[in-house]
């Protein structure tokens, strides 16, 4: 397939005009140098970027408005809260009224909308009576802007969340919408969240996106909003806590007029394939180019833009599979092969402008369909085993880290990522703070509490902020996971963490190590003996004694895995099993304590409470016993925490200790140096 505009083929390769990645980025077999802004070392998983700029250009481009069905701007007619949701139950909730309704938001962008509802129903092949009726209405005015019956074979599975979609225009800027579900009384219905996406702002956001790729490049200046929800981090708060100076851009088009000069054109993707858009964002990236929809080509052709088109993917491709191939025969060879980003096409921005300034290839195949995970698995055997680094996310969270651990490639949880371009250049410098001295030794239980999810680079940089923040930090003992690779991709939050901390706060490692993977996956003990190495390194240089090891949710960590950690992390002062749910203690190579954890993904106060009741049952005060319990960071706040240290506060036996010193104490019962280093 000839491209139509820019590209021209030689031997078989693609051959590109401007030769900026050849220069700058990593190719096979091409050191990487520093250039272009970016200083890419080949013992740096990933790039370090420039420093940002004194006064970086605050972007809008929020394409979601999401909404928790238990948050507070949401209202209810019937139904309760139910964990994880607002659940209706027949013979117990009244039937006909709203289950949810609100939230009235003003913020919502004029124009085209995908609006969602996600459900649950426990039984979807009973009959197929309507079971909700879902609408989106102006309350201003009291118009029903679109409505939908669902029935109950509309859901593709009981007892789990599906996303149900209602388009509509959003005709009049300012005014309350909501988003409701009537329940009909006939089944049981759990909403999740309700909310909407612009597609408007969805295109606007993939074309800014990348335009702030191709400018951090060189060096960061831009940075993103686009993360709207409530109690997470917010617009200014890392500027802010890192000292980056910002002004907000009123008018996103504006930035394009600014830096048209650092553009050489666009590449137009193609609506009908969604997936040329991550093919689009590659060749844009190797041809200093931006991305472009359908919908925007004579807009930024025309003054005052006059973009050339690089290249039009339009019409070029039948389907998601011929347009990943001609990434793989015609591109990849050209490209670096230490990273490769897994990116949904519908994400339009967030971890874009981070495919576009490293300038590797960007994909989304699954490995539950046979040819895709075959022209996966093409791209992965051409990775490094060992130190290969998969940004973004997968399909399906389990069989997507099961690929890619067989072929020795770490997976970065970095999708929704929105500034790992910024946060790149800040200062890799971390003052790394000591493990303060253990309590003493006794005969009690000691109990380490660990808030789970640090790996996911996104909730870092989102959701970790707003607990991190929470005025009672200190309290108590926690330890928090963090990647290791935020040495690399977040030096700057890194450092802000540990200077920040309190003598309760213990950074601990997430999965598993720079990464995460399932070590057991990996079949050459070579390989994996120079990852366990070099996540040792990464871990001893982030100040993190301690790692979580996952070899799915529930499988324990075999015994040369944990071997090779012991011998090649040996500065570990323990490590957890993610799987098992016993608490069960061994040592490794005769060094390294492992404790499977005692409870994992705890959700709430009340499983907290249980788990650490369970773990300590039937002590009988002769010897310590060991506790471990994790809890995810989605549905535990830092007040569980406290609650649940304050309700055990009266049992003198019971101590809550930093995982760092809890591991010390357990090598201390073990007959184990408490300081390995």
């Amino acid at each position: 397939m000839n491209r139509k505009h820019g590209w021209k083929r030689k031997n078989g390769s693609v051959f590109v005009a401007l030769t900026l990645l050849a220069a700058s980025l990593a190719l096979p077999g091409v050191p990487r140098a520093e250039a272009a802004g970016l200083d890419w070392p080949s013992d740096q998983l990933l790039p370090s970027f420039s420093a940002p700029a004194a006064t970086l250009d605050v972007m809008d481009v929020v394409t979601e408005y999401k909404y928790d069905a238990m948050g507070p701007d949401i209202r209810h007619e019937t139904g309760r809260p139910d964990v994880n949701g607002w659940l209706a139950q027949t013979s117990i909730d009244a039937p006909n009224k709203y289950m949810v309704h609100g939230p009235y938001a003003t913020d919502v962008a004029v124009g085209r909308h995908t609006a969602f509802f996600d459900l649950i129903i426990d039984n979807n092949t009973a009959n197929n009576d309507v079971m909700v009726t879902l609408d989106v209405r102006d309350h201003d005015t009291g118009q029903v802007l679109a409505t939908r019956d669902l029935r109950r074979q509309d859901w593709s599975y009981a007892s789990d969340y599906e996303r149900f979609q209602l388009d509509f225009v959003n005709p009049t800027a300012g005014h309350a919408l909501e988003f409701r579900v009537f329940w009909h009384g006939a089944s049981y219905i759990k909403v999740g969240s309700v909310g909407t996406e612009s597609l408007d702002r969805g295109e606007e956001a993939a074309l800014f996106t990348s335009l702030k790729g191709i400018v951090n490049r060189e060096q960061p200046r831009i940075y993103s909003y686009d993360n709207p929800v409530k109690g997470e981090e917010g617009k200014y708060n890392w500027l802010n806590s890192l000292n980056l100076g910002h002004q907000d851009v009123a008018d996103n088009w504006t930035l394009l007029t600014k830096y048209r000069n650092e553009i050489e054109g666009i590449v137009v993707y193609d609506d009908n394939v969604p997936d040329t858009l991550n093919l689009a964002t590659t060749i844009a990236s190797l041809e200093k180019g931006i991305v472009a929809p359908p919908s925007l080509v004579s807009k930024l052709t025309a003054a005052p833009y006059n973009l050339p088109i690089l290249d039009d993917l339009r019409g070029d491709y039948a389907n998601k599979l011929a347009v990943y191939q001609d990434l793989y025969d015609n591109y990849w060879p050209d490209l670096p092969h230490t990273v490769i980003v897994g990116l949904n096409p519908d994400l339009k921005g967030f971890l874009r402008d981070y495919a576009s300034a490293v300038g590797t290839a960007t994909v989304w195949l699954d490995p539950a369909v046979p040819a895709e995970k075959a022209l996966l698995q093409d791209f992965f055997g051409d990775m490094p085993y060992g130190s290969g680094i998969y940004m973004g996310w997968w399909p399906a969270e389990q069989l997507g880290v099961e690929t890619a651990s067989e072929y020795g490639i770490s997976t970065i949880a970095s999708d929704f990522s929105s500034n790992l371009t910024v946060f790149g250049g800040t200062d890799r410098n971390v003052d790394v703070k000591p493990v303060p001295a253990k309590p003493q030794l006794d005969d009690k239980i000691y109990v380490s509490l660990i808030l789970s999810d640090g790996d996911n680079l996104q909730y870092m940089e989102h959701r970790f902020k707003k607990i991190w923040d929470s005025a009672n930090r200190g309290d108590i003992p926690l330890g928090w996971t963090v990647s290791p690779a935020m040495l690399d991709a977040m030096p700057g939050v890194l450092d802000y963490l540990y200077d920040t901390a309190t003598v309760n706060d213990a950074l601990i490692a997430g999965p598993s190590g720079v990464g995460y993977t399932y070590p057991n996956y990996w079949n050459n003990q070579t390989y994996l003996d120079e990852y366990t190495a070099l996540s040792g390194d990464y871990m001893e240089r982030a100040g993190l004694k301690v790692v979580t090891i996952w070899n799915t949710i529930t499988g324990s960590t075999n015994p040369n895995v944990g071997e090779s950690f012991a011998q090649n992390a040996p500065n570990l002062l323990g490590m957890t099993a993610q799987g098992g749910g016993n608490g069960n203690i061994n040592v490794f190579d005769g060094t390294l304590p492992n404790q499977v954890l005692n409870a994992n993904y705890c959700y709430s106060y009340d499983t907290l409470e249980l788990e650490i009741n369970n773990a300590i049952a039937g002590w009988d005060g002769t010897a310590p016993r060991f506790v471990s319990i994790q809890a995810n960071p989605w549905d535990v706040d830092y007040q569980d925490f406290v609650d649940v240290v304050d309700h055990f506060s009266s049992n003198p036996d019971i101590v809550f200790v930093r995982p760092d010193n809890y591991f010390q104490l357990m090598r201390e019962d073990l007959g184990l140096p408490i300081d390995p280093s």
